[in-house]
């Protein structure tokens, strides 16, 4: 079986300057087993704060949940940023994208299905304001619960 038919490949945001915050697009947990964000940072300027709410229904941000993540341990193209740092928690109130920390950085945030109410299954990215430059881009990973060459949507 195929990588792509084997995992579930969702773009959740493109590449833009996230200043003004965005929600990234909903992924439904219950039809994954896991689900595994990538953000990718480029040029960051102005702090922001990373959030996950949980919903009823796609865009629904009912209810702000805990995460973990792992920081690349170096930037862009030098020769540790494929390597990734301990899970470090954080609380239902968020990260707080440091510029001076996740510049030209890689995020890796996994979720487990288990771990998401039955009740609301939509997991929405958030990324408040920053002051000045944001740019990031994300794409997601998940192990669906029903593979297949076509797949069904999780977005």
């Amino acid at each position: 079986m195929r990588f792509s038919e084997r995992f579930k490949i969702a773009p959740v945001y493109e590449p833009v300057d996230t200043e003004a915050g965005l929600d990234g697009d909903s992924i439904n947990m219950g039809l994954m087993h896991l689900f595994c964000y990538a953000l990718t940072f480029g040029a960051i300027t102005g702090d922001a704060v990373l959030k996950f709410y949980v919903g009823a229904t796609v865009g629904v941000k009912t209810t702000a949940i805990a995460f973990a993540y792992r920081l690349s341990s170096a930037d862009f193209k030098a020769a540790n940023a494929d390597l990734y740092g301990a899970v470090t928690p954080v609380a239902a109130a968020g990260l707080t994208l440091v510029a001076a920390t996740f510049d030209h950085r890689t995020v890796l945030i996994e979720f487990d299905s288990q771990a998401i109410p039955d009740a609301t299954p939509w997991l929405t990215i958030e990324l408040s304001a920053a002051a000045t430059a944001s740019l990031t881009a994300c794409v997601g990973i998940g192990e669906p619960r029903n593979a297949s060459n076509a797949g069904t949507s999780v977005l």
